[in-house]
């Protein structure tokens, strides 16, 4: 799911009249806000029918066991705590990296920002967590995979060995930015990891996608504002609303790649340690450009399905015990 995600926003933005990220961002947040509410309806109907058997149960003189779900959450801080503070990483991350891409070029971004399948795992040993050679190993290949996948776009055929080296050095603080969202990234996925256990999922995303919804909500009003002062209207922003096939797709990764996503990735955390989460999601690229393939006619070069393989056998090595 969260593959297709990079599919659909570029089906966005090359839509007529696109709107700015921003809009993208707090529009996109909000529908997923509303994805959960008939999913959060769902749940309760059918707790507040378990909670009607379980009284006929004590009724009956039936002993019921209390959820381990109640304990946790009894010995932990309060839920929306943990959600703001998933938010502020989440935001952190994506803010930072989209900062980053005004000052370093766009294939040296892509591979900063995956550095994150490293800063993971120094993270959690950092934390005190035991890492296994397993997680190291396919760590490193899976950052050869993403390097070989970042460097392969059709604009850096020209660029000459001189070239990489001197742009590998200038380091800017554009790069800086990127590298900064990579560790918020992977902070992300390390907290999610000890958070997972402690609070329900449908609970804690919900929260955490309003709360994000709330800070894009911010950064909107502040480009308004902008646009507004220089004498511009709200209506540049988004001169494309009426677009229904836009708001469909809005709409899917709102609740694919967002929502369900979300849950998704914190069921699995409660299973999976961070590292090796971040290792598995990085096959984000490879089903990317299976779905750029099928619906834009994307055709992937001869690196990117390699680094692809590499990626694909640096889950297997993580995911072994």
């Amino acid at each position: 799911l969260y593959g297709t995600l990079n599919v659909t926003l570029r089906a966005v933005y090359a839509s007529d009249g696109a709107p700015t990220a921003s809009v993208l961002s707090l529009v996109r947040q909000c529908l997923s806000v509303l994805t959960f509410i008939p999913i959060i309806a769902s749940a309760n109907n059918r707790n507040n029918a378990a909670g009607n058997e379980t009284e006929r149960e004590e009724n009956l003189g039936i002993k019921v066991s209390s959820t381990s779900f109640e304990e946790d959450e009894s010995n932990s801080r309060p839920m929306w705590l943990a959600a703001a503070e998933l938010a502020f990483w989440n935001c952190g991350a994506q803010g930072l990296i989209n900062a980053g891409l005004l000052f370093s070029p766009a294939a040296r971004a892509s591979f900063l920002t995956q550095t994150s399948v490293v800063l993971t795992p120094l993270i959690s040993a950092v934390a005190g967590e035991t890492i296994q050679s397993s997680v190291w190993g396919g760590c490193a290949l899976a950052l050869v995979g993403l390097f070989l996948i970042s460097t392969s776009s059709s604009d850096t055929s020209s660029v000459t060995d001189t070239d990489i080296l001197a742009t590998a050095s200038s380091f800017n603080q554009g790069d800086a930015m990127i590298l900064l969202g990579a560790l918020s990234w992977s902070a992300y996925i390390f907290r999610t990891s000890q958070i997972a256990n402690k609070y329900s999922e449908l609970d804690l995303q919900f929260t955490k996608t309003a709360f994000l919804a709330g800070m894009y909500g911010i950064w909107f009003l502040f480009e308004a504002l902008s646009t507004l002062k220089s004498g511009g209207t709200l209506l540049q922003l988004w001169s494309g609303f009426q677009s229904i096939p836009v708001w469909i797709i809005l709409a899917y990764s709102a609740v694919g790649p967002g929502a369900i996503a979300d849950l998704l990735q914190q069921q699995g955390q409660k299973e999976v340690t961070a590292s090796e989460s971040n290792i598995i999601l990085c096959m984000e690229s490879i089903f990317a450009a299976v779905c750029a393939f099928t619906l834009l006619g994307e055709v992937s070069s001869i690196k990117e399905v390699i680094g692809g393989l590499f990626i694909v056998v640096a889950a297997i090595l993580a995911s072994k015990q």
